[in-house]
Protein backbone atom coordinates (compact mmCIF):
# COMPACT_ATOMS: atom_id res chain seq x y z
CA UNK A 1 0.00 0.00 0.00
CA UNK A 2 2.82 2.38 0.87
CA UNK A 3 4.49 1.75 -2.49
CA UNK A 4 1.24 2.53 -4.30
CA UNK A 5 0.80 5.72 -2.29
CA UNK A 6 4.34 6.81 -3.08
CA UNK A 7 3.77 6.04 -6.74
CA UNK A 8 0.51 8.01 -6.73
CA UNK A 9 2.16 10.95 -4.98
CA UNK A 10 4.98 10.98 -7.52
CA UNK A 11 2.43 10.75 -10.32
CA UNK A 12 0.45 13.67 -8.88
CA UNK A 13 3.63 15.76 -8.56
CA UNK A 14 4.61 15.03 -12.16
CA UNK A 15 1.12 15.88 -13.41
CA UNK A 16 1.17 19.11 -11.37
CA UNK A 17 4.64 19.97 -12.71
CA UNK A 18 3.59 19.29 -16.30
CA UNK A 19 0.45 21.37 -15.76
CA UNK A 20 2.47 24.29 -14.42
CA UNK A 21 4.92 24.00 -17.34
CA UNK A 22 2.05 23.88 -19.84
CA UNK A 23 0.39 26.93 -18.29
CA UNK A 24 3.70 28.79 -18.23
CA UNK A 25 4.35 27.88 -21.86
CA UNK A 26 0.84 28.97 -22.81
CA UNK A 27 1.23 32.27 -20.99
CA UNK A 28 4.62 32.83 -22.60
CA UNK A 29 3.20 32.11 -26.04
CA UNK A 30 0.26 34.41 -25.34
CA UNK A 31 2.62 37.21 -24.29
CA UNK A 32 4.75 36.58 -27.36
CA UNK A 33 1.69 36.53 -29.62
CA UNK A 34 0.40 39.71 -28.00
CA UNK A 35 3.78 41.35 -28.44
CA UNK A 36 3.99 40.26 -32.06
CA UNK A 37 0.55 41.66 -32.81
CA UNK A 38 1.31 44.96 -31.08
CA UNK A 39 4.68 45.19 -32.81
CA UNK A 40 3.17 44.69 -36.28
CA UNK A 41 0.37 47.19 -35.69
CA UNK A 42 2.31 49.93 -33.93
CA UNK A 43 6.07 49.56 -34.31
CA UNK A 44 6.91 47.79 -37.57
CA UNK A 45 6.20 50.89 -39.63
CA UNK A 46 9.35 52.62 -38.29
CA UNK A 47 11.38 49.95 -36.48
CA UNK A 48 12.93 46.58 -37.21
CA UNK A 49 13.12 43.57 -34.91
CA UNK A 50 16.89 43.62 -35.35
CA UNK A 51 19.83 45.97 -34.97
CA UNK A 52 19.13 47.48 -38.39
CA UNK A 53 17.91 51.08 -38.30
CA UNK A 54 14.99 52.30 -40.39
CA UNK A 55 13.01 55.48 -39.83
CA UNK A 56 13.64 54.77 -36.16
CA UNK A 57 16.31 52.73 -34.40
CA UNK A 58 16.42 48.96 -34.47
CA UNK A 59 14.84 47.54 -31.31
CA UNK A 60 17.21 44.63 -30.76
CA UNK A 61 19.10 45.02 -27.48
CA UNK A 62 17.15 48.09 -26.34
CA UNK A 63 16.14 46.37 -23.08
CA UNK A 64 19.84 45.96 -22.25
CA UNK A 65 20.62 49.64 -22.86
CA UNK A 66 17.55 51.31 -21.36
CA UNK A 67 15.48 50.71 -18.26
CA UNK A 68 11.90 49.48 -18.47
CA UNK A 69 10.67 52.81 -17.07
CA UNK A 70 12.56 54.80 -19.72
CA UNK A 71 11.25 52.58 -22.53
CA UNK A 72 7.67 52.94 -21.31
CA UNK A 73 7.97 56.73 -21.03
CA UNK A 74 9.49 56.92 -24.51
CA UNK A 75 6.78 54.78 -26.12
CA UNK A 76 3.87 56.54 -24.46
CA UNK A 77 5.12 60.16 -24.61
CA UNK A 78 8.47 60.59 -26.37
CA UNK A 79 8.10 64.37 -26.79
CA UNK A 80 7.56 64.85 -23.07
CA UNK A 81 10.72 62.87 -22.38
CA UNK A 82 12.66 65.01 -24.86
CA UNK A 83 11.24 68.22 -23.38
CA UNK A 84 12.40 67.11 -19.91
CA UNK A 85 15.99 67.24 -21.17
CA UNK A 86 16.71 63.50 -20.95
CA UNK A 87 20.08 63.05 -22.66
CA UNK A 88 19.29 59.66 -24.22
CA UNK A 89 15.93 60.86 -25.56
CA UNK A 90 17.48 63.99 -27.07
CA UNK A 91 20.27 61.94 -28.64
CA UNK A 92 17.81 59.55 -30.32
CA UNK A 93 15.69 62.47 -31.51
CA UNK A 94 18.72 64.23 -33.01
CA UNK A 95 20.13 61.08 -34.60
CA UNK A 96 16.97 60.29 -36.56
CA UNK A 97 16.50 63.70 -38.19
CA UNK A 98 14.26 65.08 -35.44
CA UNK A 99 11.31 63.04 -36.69
CA UNK A 100 8.90 62.85 -33.74
CA UNK A 101 7.70 59.42 -32.71
CA UNK A 102 3.89 59.13 -32.51
CA UNK A 103 2.94 58.60 -28.84
CA UNK A 104 0.99 55.56 -27.73
CA UNK A 105 -0.52 56.58 -24.37
CA UNK A 106 -3.06 53.75 -24.44
CA UNK A 107 -0.41 51.04 -24.17
CA UNK A 108 0.07 49.60 -20.70
CA UNK A 109 3.42 48.68 -19.16
CA UNK A 110 2.65 44.98 -19.72
CA UNK A 111 1.89 45.57 -23.40
CA UNK A 112 5.09 47.55 -23.93
CA UNK A 113 7.04 44.80 -22.16
CA UNK A 114 5.41 42.17 -24.41
CA UNK A 115 6.54 44.08 -27.51
CA UNK A 116 10.18 44.02 -26.46
CA UNK A 117 9.86 40.41 -25.29
CA UNK A 118 8.76 39.56 -28.83
CA UNK A 119 11.72 41.52 -30.24
CA UNK A 120 14.19 39.71 -27.97
CA UNK A 121 12.64 36.34 -28.84
CA UNK A 122 12.84 37.14 -32.57
CA UNK A 123 16.48 38.21 -32.33
CA UNK A 124 17.36 35.10 -30.31
CA UNK A 125 15.64 32.83 -32.85
CA UNK A 126 17.48 34.55 -35.69
CA UNK A 127 20.80 34.18 -33.86
CA UNK A 128 20.23 30.46 -33.33
CA UNK A 129 19.37 30.02 -37.02
CA UNK A 130 22.47 31.93 -38.04
CA UNK A 131 24.66 29.99 -35.63
CA UNK A 132 23.27 26.69 -36.82
CA UNK A 133 23.85 27.42 -40.46
CA UNK A 134 27.18 29.10 -39.99
CA UNK A 135 26.13 32.04 -42.09
CA UNK A 136 25.78 34.66 -39.34
CA UNK A 137 22.76 36.30 -37.86
CA UNK A 138 19.82 36.82 -40.17
CA UNK A 139 17.39 39.59 -39.32
CA UNK A 140 13.78 38.58 -39.16
CA UNK A 141 11.17 40.80 -40.76
CA UNK A 142 8.38 42.17 -38.58
CA UNK A 143 5.84 40.26 -40.60
CA UNK A 144 7.24 37.05 -39.12
CA UNK A 145 9.18 35.99 -42.20
CA UNK A 146 12.85 36.28 -43.00
CA UNK A 147 13.98 39.27 -45.00
CA UNK A 148 14.40 38.65 -48.69
CA UNK A 149 17.67 36.97 -49.48
CA UNK A 150 19.63 37.63 -52.66
CA UNK A 151 18.63 35.37 -55.52
CA UNK A 152 20.97 32.63 -56.60
CA UNK A 153 22.04 32.22 -60.22
CA UNK A 154 19.56 29.37 -60.73
CA UNK A 155 16.71 31.50 -59.34
CA UNK A 156 17.64 34.35 -61.69
CA UNK A 157 17.67 32.01 -64.71
CA UNK A 158 14.33 30.58 -63.62
CA UNK A 159 12.89 34.10 -63.29
CA UNK A 160 14.12 35.16 -66.72
CA UNK A 161 12.86 31.93 -68.26
CA UNK A 162 9.45 32.37 -66.65
CA UNK A 163 9.15 35.90 -68.03
CA UNK A 164 10.10 34.77 -71.53
CA UNK A 165 7.67 31.86 -71.34
CA UNK A 166 4.86 34.16 -70.20
CA UNK A 167 5.49 36.57 -73.09
CA UNK A 168 5.54 33.73 -75.63
CA UNK A 169 2.37 32.27 -74.13
CA UNK A 170 0.57 35.61 -74.49
CA UNK A 171 1.54 35.92 -78.14
CA UNK A 172 0.52 32.32 -78.81
CA UNK A 173 -2.90 32.73 -77.18
CA UNK A 174 -3.46 35.94 -79.12
CA UNK A 175 -2.57 34.24 -82.40
CA UNK A 176 -4.75 31.25 -81.52
CA UNK A 177 -7.77 33.48 -80.86
CA UNK A 178 -7.25 35.29 -84.16
CA UNK A 179 -7.15 31.96 -85.97
CA UNK A 180 -10.45 30.95 -84.36
CA UNK A 181 -12.08 34.17 -85.58
CA UNK A 182 -10.79 33.54 -89.11
CA UNK A 183 -12.18 30.00 -89.12
CA UNK A 184 -15.56 31.26 -87.94
CA UNK A 185 -15.70 33.77 -90.80
CA UNK A 186 -14.58 31.21 -93.37
CA UNK A 187 -17.26 28.74 -92.26
CA UNK A 188 -20.01 31.35 -92.11
CA UNK A 189 -20.40 31.17 -88.33
CA UNK A 190 -21.45 34.50 -86.88
CA UNK A 191 -22.39 35.51 -83.38
CA UNK A 192 -25.95 36.54 -82.74
CA UNK A 193 -26.19 40.32 -83.24
CA UNK A 194 -26.80 42.43 -80.16
CA UNK A 195 -26.52 39.40 -77.90
CA UNK A 196 -26.05 40.45 -74.28
CA UNK A 197 -23.62 38.35 -72.29
CA UNK A 198 -24.20 37.37 -68.69
CA UNK A 199 -21.96 40.10 -67.29
CA UNK A 200 -23.04 39.66 -63.64
CA UNK A 201 -21.81 36.08 -63.76
CA UNK A 202 -18.63 37.18 -65.57
CA UNK A 203 -18.02 39.78 -62.87
CA UNK A 204 -18.49 37.21 -60.10
CA UNK A 205 -16.07 34.88 -61.91
CA UNK A 206 -13.44 37.63 -62.12
CA UNK A 207 -13.90 38.39 -58.43
CA UNK A 208 -13.33 34.70 -57.65
CA UNK A 209 -10.18 34.72 -59.79
CA UNK A 210 -8.97 37.85 -58.00
CA UNK A 211 -9.60 36.23 -54.61
CA UNK A 212 -7.70 33.10 -55.63
CA UNK A 213 -4.80 35.17 -56.97
CA UNK A 214 -4.63 37.20 -53.74
CA UNK A 215 -4.58 33.99 -51.70
CA UNK A 216 -1.76 32.50 -53.79
CA UNK A 217 0.26 35.71 -53.64
CA UNK A 218 -0.26 35.90 -49.89
CA UNK A 219 1.06 32.37 -49.46
CA UNK A 220 4.09 33.09 -51.66
CA UNK A 221 4.94 36.32 -49.89
CA UNK A 222 4.38 34.81 -46.45
CA UNK A 223 7.10 32.24 -47.16
CA UNK A 224 9.57 35.04 -47.83
CA UNK A 225 11.02 33.47 -50.96
CA UNK A 226 13.44 35.70 -52.86
CA UNK A 227 12.11 34.64 -56.27
CA UNK A 228 8.49 35.62 -55.47
CA UNK A 229 9.47 39.02 -54.08
CA UNK A 230 11.86 39.68 -56.96
CA UNK A 231 9.21 38.77 -59.52
CA UNK A 232 6.39 40.79 -57.94
CA UNK A 233 8.29 43.84 -56.71
CA UNK A 234 11.45 43.74 -58.79
CA UNK A 235 10.41 42.72 -62.30
CA UNK A 236 6.64 43.29 -62.42
CA UNK A 237 6.79 47.11 -62.08
CA UNK A 238 8.94 47.36 -65.21
CA UNK A 239 6.78 44.84 -67.06
CA UNK A 240 3.70 46.91 -66.17
CA UNK A 241 5.25 50.18 -67.35
CA UNK A 242 6.52 48.53 -70.55
CA UNK A 243 3.07 47.16 -71.37
CA UNK A 244 1.55 50.55 -70.61
CA UNK A 245 3.94 52.49 -72.87
CA UNK A 246 4.11 50.04 -75.78
CA UNK A 247 0.40 49.19 -75.64
CA UNK A 248 -0.64 52.86 -75.51
CA UNK A 249 1.51 53.76 -78.51
CA UNK A 250 0.21 50.77 -80.48
CA UNK A 251 -3.43 51.48 -79.73
CA UNK A 252 -3.08 55.18 -80.44
CA UNK A 253 -1.32 54.56 -83.76
CA UNK A 254 -3.22 51.51 -85.02
CA UNK A 255 -6.62 51.85 -83.36
CA UNK A 256 -6.95 55.56 -82.76
CA UNK A 257 -10.68 55.65 -83.44
CA UNK A 258 -11.27 53.18 -80.60
CA UNK A 259 -9.60 55.42 -78.04
CA UNK A 260 -12.72 56.65 -76.33
CA UNK A 261 -14.35 56.52 -72.93
CA UNK A 262 -17.66 55.50 -74.56
CA UNK A 263 -19.69 57.77 -72.30
CA UNK A 264 -22.96 56.25 -71.10
CA UNK A 265 -24.43 59.42 -69.66
CA UNK A 266 -27.01 59.60 -72.48
CA UNK A 267 -28.15 56.06 -71.66
CA UNK A 268 -28.49 56.60 -67.92
CA UNK A 269 -27.67 59.69 -65.91
CA UNK A 270 -29.19 59.59 -62.42
CA UNK A 271 -27.35 56.53 -61.09
CA UNK A 272 -24.20 57.74 -62.83
CA UNK A 273 -24.30 61.00 -60.89
CA UNK A 274 -24.76 59.37 -57.47
CA UNK A 275 -22.00 56.83 -58.21
CA UNK A 276 -19.42 58.98 -59.96
CA UNK A 277 -19.47 61.87 -57.48
CA UNK A 278 -18.25 59.98 -54.37
CA UNK A 279 -16.01 57.76 -56.50
CA UNK A 280 -14.16 60.57 -58.29
CA UNK A 281 -13.94 62.91 -55.29
CA UNK A 282 -12.68 60.11 -53.08
CA UNK A 283 -10.05 59.00 -55.60
CA UNK A 284 -8.93 62.55 -56.31
CA UNK A 285 -8.28 63.34 -52.63
CA UNK A 286 -6.55 60.00 -52.07
CA UNK A 287 -4.38 60.47 -55.16
CA UNK A 288 -3.10 63.85 -54.03
CA UNK A 289 -2.63 62.47 -50.51
CA UNK A 290 -0.44 59.68 -51.87
CA UNK A 291 1.43 62.19 -54.04
CA UNK A 292 2.18 64.46 -51.08
CA UNK A 293 3.40 61.48 -49.03
CA UNK A 294 5.68 60.51 -51.93
CA UNK A 295 7.12 63.98 -52.51
CA UNK A 296 7.41 65.12 -48.87
CA UNK A 297 7.84 62.05 -46.63
CA UNK A 298 9.77 63.90 -43.90
CA UNK A 299 7.09 66.59 -43.65
CA UNK A 300 4.43 63.89 -43.39
CA UNK A 301 6.33 62.15 -40.60
CA UNK A 302 6.64 65.45 -38.76
CA UNK A 303 2.89 66.00 -39.17
CA UNK A 304 2.17 62.52 -37.80
CA UNK A 305 4.29 63.24 -34.73
CA UNK A 306 1.24 64.79 -33.06
CA UNK A 307 -1.53 62.27 -32.23
CA UNK A 308 -4.38 64.65 -33.06
CA UNK A 309 -3.00 65.48 -36.49
CA UNK A 310 -2.25 61.81 -37.17
CA UNK A 311 -5.82 60.82 -36.30
CA UNK A 312 -7.25 63.62 -38.44
CA UNK A 313 -5.21 62.45 -41.42
CA UNK A 314 -6.01 58.76 -40.95
CA UNK A 315 -9.74 59.25 -40.32
CA UNK A 316 -10.19 61.64 -43.24
CA UNK A 317 -8.29 59.31 -45.57
CA UNK A 318 -10.42 56.40 -44.42
CA UNK A 319 -13.59 58.44 -45.00
CA UNK A 320 -12.59 59.35 -48.56
CA UNK A 321 -11.64 55.73 -49.24
CA UNK A 322 -15.10 54.65 -48.05
CA UNK A 323 -16.63 57.27 -50.36
CA UNK A 324 -14.64 55.89 -53.29
CA UNK A 325 -15.74 52.34 -52.42
CA UNK A 326 -19.38 53.41 -52.16
CA UNK A 327 -19.18 55.16 -55.52
CA UNK A 328 -17.55 52.15 -57.16
CA UNK A 329 -20.22 49.78 -55.79
CA UNK A 330 -22.95 52.07 -57.11
CA UNK A 331 -21.29 52.25 -60.53
CA UNK A 332 -20.95 48.47 -60.68
CA UNK A 333 -24.60 48.07 -59.69
CA UNK A 334 -25.60 50.60 -62.35
CA UNK A 335 -23.58 48.82 -65.03
CA UNK A 336 -24.91 45.35 -64.24
CA UNK A 337 -28.58 46.23 -63.72
CA UNK A 338 -29.25 48.72 -66.54
CA UNK A 339 -30.10 46.86 -69.75
CA UNK A 340 -29.16 49.72 -72.06
CA UNK A 341 -25.66 49.80 -70.52
CA UNK A 342 -25.12 46.06 -71.01
CA UNK A 343 -25.17 46.63 -74.78
CA UNK A 344 -22.03 48.79 -74.55
CA UNK A 345 -20.29 46.71 -71.85
CA UNK A 346 -17.30 44.42 -72.42
CA UNK A 347 -15.28 41.97 -70.37
CA UNK A 348 -12.48 44.43 -69.73
CA UNK A 349 -14.96 46.57 -67.80
CA UNK A 350 -15.44 43.65 -65.43
CA UNK A 351 -11.68 43.22 -65.10
CA UNK A 352 -11.29 46.90 -64.26
CA UNK A 353 -14.04 46.70 -61.64
CA UNK A 354 -12.39 43.67 -60.01
CA UNK A 355 -8.97 45.34 -59.86
CA UNK A 356 -10.40 48.63 -58.59
CA UNK A 357 -12.27 46.77 -55.85
CA UNK A 358 -9.05 44.99 -54.87
CA UNK A 359 -7.17 48.29 -54.88
CA UNK A 360 -9.69 50.19 -52.73
CA UNK A 361 -10.42 47.32 -50.31
CA UNK A 362 -6.70 46.65 -49.77
CA UNK A 363 -6.22 50.38 -49.10
CA UNK A 364 -9.00 50.27 -46.54
CA UNK A 365 -7.34 47.19 -45.04
CA UNK A 366 -4.12 49.15 -44.67
CA UNK A 367 -5.98 52.00 -42.94
CA UNK A 368 -7.96 49.73 -40.61
CA UNK A 369 -5.62 46.84 -39.79
CA UNK A 370 -2.19 48.47 -40.14
CA UNK A 371 -1.08 51.38 -38.02
CA UNK A 372 -0.50 53.80 -39.51
CA UNK A 373 -1.16 53.79 -43.26
CA UNK A 374 0.25 57.26 -43.97
CA UNK A 375 3.41 56.54 -42.00
CA UNK A 376 3.86 53.22 -43.78
CA UNK A 377 3.69 55.03 -47.12
CA UNK A 378 6.29 57.60 -46.10
CA UNK A 379 8.70 55.13 -44.52
CA UNK A 380 8.34 52.05 -46.73
CA UNK A 381 6.58 52.76 -50.01
CA UNK A 382 8.30 56.05 -50.79
CA UNK A 383 11.83 54.55 -50.56
CA UNK A 384 10.66 51.54 -52.56
CA UNK A 385 9.10 53.64 -55.33
CA UNK A 386 12.19 55.86 -55.46
CA UNK A 387 14.35 52.76 -55.83
CA UNK A 388 12.09 51.54 -58.66
CA UNK A 389 12.53 54.84 -60.51
CA UNK A 390 16.29 54.53 -59.96
CA UNK A 391 16.14 51.10 -61.66
CA UNK A 392 17.36 49.39 -58.51
CA UNK A 393 14.33 48.08 -56.57
CA UNK A 394 14.90 47.86 -52.82
CA UNK A 395 13.20 44.56 -52.06
CA UNK A 396 14.09 44.64 -48.36
CA UNK A 397 11.93 47.72 -47.87
CA UNK A 398 8.76 46.32 -49.42
CA UNK A 399 9.33 42.79 -48.09
CA UNK A 400 8.80 43.89 -44.48
CA UNK A 401 5.48 45.56 -45.29
CA UNK A 402 2.23 43.81 -44.23
CA UNK A 403 0.36 41.79 -46.83
CA UNK A 404 -2.31 44.50 -47.16
CA UNK A 405 0.31 46.96 -48.41
CA UNK A 406 1.91 44.41 -50.73
CA UNK A 407 -1.44 43.56 -52.36
CA UNK A 408 -2.16 47.29 -52.66
CA UNK A 409 1.13 47.82 -54.52
CA UNK A 410 0.68 44.81 -56.83
CA UNK A 411 -2.87 45.79 -57.79
CA UNK A 412 -1.70 49.36 -58.52
CA UNK A 413 0.95 48.13 -60.97
CA UNK A 414 -1.56 45.73 -62.52
CA UNK A 415 -3.97 48.63 -63.05
CA UNK A 416 -1.22 50.54 -64.86
CA UNK A 417 -0.49 47.54 -67.08
CA UNK A 418 -4.06 47.12 -68.34
CA UNK A 419 -4.66 50.80 -69.21
CA UNK A 420 -4.04 50.32 -72.98
CA UNK A 421 -6.78 47.66 -73.10
CA UNK A 422 -9.47 49.61 -71.25
CA UNK A 423 -11.48 52.83 -71.40
CA UNK A 424 -8.74 54.50 -69.37
CA UNK A 425 -6.96 55.22 -72.65
CA UNK A 426 -8.95 58.43 -73.03
CA UNK A 427 -6.75 59.90 -70.26
CA UNK A 428 -3.91 60.05 -72.77
CA UNK A 429 -5.89 61.86 -75.45
CA UNK A 430 -7.35 64.57 -73.28
CA UNK A 431 -8.29 67.68 -75.30
CA UNK A 432 -5.44 69.82 -73.99
CA UNK A 433 -5.80 72.28 -76.88
CA UNK A 434 -9.22 73.23 -75.52
CA UNK A 435 -7.37 75.46 -73.04
CA UNK A 436 -6.22 77.92 -75.70
CA UNK A 437 -8.51 77.45 -78.71
CA UNK A 438 -11.36 79.88 -79.34
CA UNK A 439 -14.89 79.02 -78.25
CA UNK A 440 -17.20 77.21 -80.61
CA UNK A 441 -20.06 79.30 -81.94
CA UNK A 442 -23.47 77.66 -81.53
CA UNK A 443 -26.49 79.13 -83.35
CA UNK A 444 -29.98 78.35 -82.07
CA UNK A 445 -32.84 78.50 -84.56
CA UNK A 446 -35.69 78.59 -82.05
CA UNK A 447 -36.91 80.70 -79.18
CA UNK A 448 -35.20 79.44 -76.04
CA UNK A 449 -38.01 80.70 -73.81
CA UNK A 450 -40.75 78.89 -75.68
CA UNK A 451 -39.07 75.47 -75.82
CA UNK A 452 -39.02 75.21 -72.02
CA UNK A 453 -42.81 74.86 -72.04
CA UNK A 454 -43.03 72.84 -75.26
CA UNK A 455 -44.08 69.19 -75.40
CA UNK A 456 -42.59 68.54 -78.84
CA UNK A 457 -39.99 65.87 -79.34
CA UNK A 458 -38.08 67.88 -81.96
CA UNK A 459 -37.40 71.59 -81.74
CA UNK A 460 -36.78 73.84 -84.69
CA UNK A 461 -36.33 72.07 -88.00
CA UNK A 462 -37.17 68.38 -87.93
CA UNK A 463 -34.12 66.23 -88.84
CA UNK A 464 -34.21 64.15 -92.01
CA UNK A 465 -32.22 61.21 -93.31
CA UNK A 466 -30.10 61.85 -96.37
Amino acid sequence: MSKNRNYLNKLRKRIALLTVMAVALFVTKQVSAQGEDLFKKNCAVCHRASTKDATGPGLAGVTEKRSAEWIYNWVTASQDLIASGDADAVAVFEKFNKIPMPPYPNLSEEEVASIFAYVDETVAAAAETGAGSGSGTTAVAPTGTAEVKPMSASEKYFLYGACIFLILLIFYVRRFLKRIEQLKIENGVHDEPYAIKNFPMIFVMYLAIAGLAIYILSMLLANGTGAAAALLFGAFPYVAFSIFIIGSIYRYKKKGYKVSSLSTQFLEGKKLFYGSQPFHWGLMVLFFGHLIAFLFPSALMAWNGQPVRLLILEISSFAFALAALLGLVLLIYRRLTTKTLLLVTNKMDMVVYAILLTQIVSGLGVAYFVRWGSTWFATALTPYLVSVFHLNPDLDVIAIAPIWIQIHVISAFLLIAIIPFTRFMHFLVAPIDYAWRSYQQVTWNWNRKSIRNSTKHFYGKKPRNH
